[in-house]
């Protein structure tokens, strides 16, 4: 999706050639506090996708819940392509490095993802299941952007994308005999990454309380599930002694 440059009438541009737009498409600035909220969290997550493809290969299991990371790839390839947010190159350029580790996370997915899933019907078929979950998110966001319903930077989405995770990787974890393939540093570098871009939302769209209560449910939720890493962790040490 191609942007416009917007000129506000106190003569500051945004224009999608800046490396940072320091106003909105609204002519609503970003302070500097804004910006390293919302990059800053940001490239958290870009540290924490590098972290679960490495703990990926390395044990054979991937820890993000397996619908999550369908509808996480669905996202980063509408908003790295087909759509484009209006903080900037920078943001652009972010959200295709989501985009681009995506492509691995997605692929050790259908490789290693099955075992999430002890027997049944997902186990069984967890490649196609996989497979068109993506189709339908992709199709889902899609509209759901198209139509007006999402904002400049994808927030709306992205919090949706956010609030399946915090809710299905907890399971994972409680469903996992041992903490292989998981990793506190994911854990948290994700978790504080969204903190950060909820506080930016709150300081620079303070009318949006969808995303504000989708960001404050998520980030409980993975606060809940640092809590229940560590509490698995101490009780699988215990075991071993």
């Amino acid at each position: 999706m191609s942007m416009d440059i917007v000129t506000c009438p106190n003569g500051t541009v945004n224009d999608p050639s800046n490396w940072f737009n320091w106003v909105d498409i609204n002519c609503v600035p970003y302070t500097d506090v804004q910006m390293v909220l919302f990059a800053g969290g940001c490239l958290m997550w870009v540290v924490a996708y590098g972290i679960l493809i490495y703990e990926t290969i390395k044990h054979k299991f991937m820890e993000m819940a397996a619908f999550a990371a369908a509808s996480n790839f669905a996202w980063e390839a509408l908003w790295s392509w087909a759509f484009r947010t209006d903080a900037g190159a920078f943001m652009v350029y972010t959200y295709r490095a989501w985009f681009f580790l995506d492509i691995f996370i997605f692929y050790l997915l259908l490789k290693y993802g099955h075992k999430q899933f002890n027997q049944g019907f997902f186990r069984e078929h967890f490649k196609i299941w996989c497979s068109a979950s993506l189709v339908g998110c992709t199709i889902i966001y899609y509209f759901f952007i198209k139509q007006g319903y999402d904002m400049p930077i994808g927030a709306n989405t992205a919090y949706i994308c956010q609030i399946i995770l915090s809710i299905l990787c907890p399971i994972v974890l409680i469903n996992a005999k041992t903490l292989a393939g998981f990793s506190f540093h994911f854990a948290w570098l994700r978790s504080f990454g969204t903190g950060a871009n909820t506080v930016f939302m709150m300081l620079h769209y303070p009318d949006n309380h969808f995303v504000h209560s989708l960001g404050i449910m998520a980030f409980a939720l993975d606060m809940g599930y640092l809590y229940l890493f560590k509490k698995k962790e101490r009780e699988l040490m215990v075991m071993a002694k």
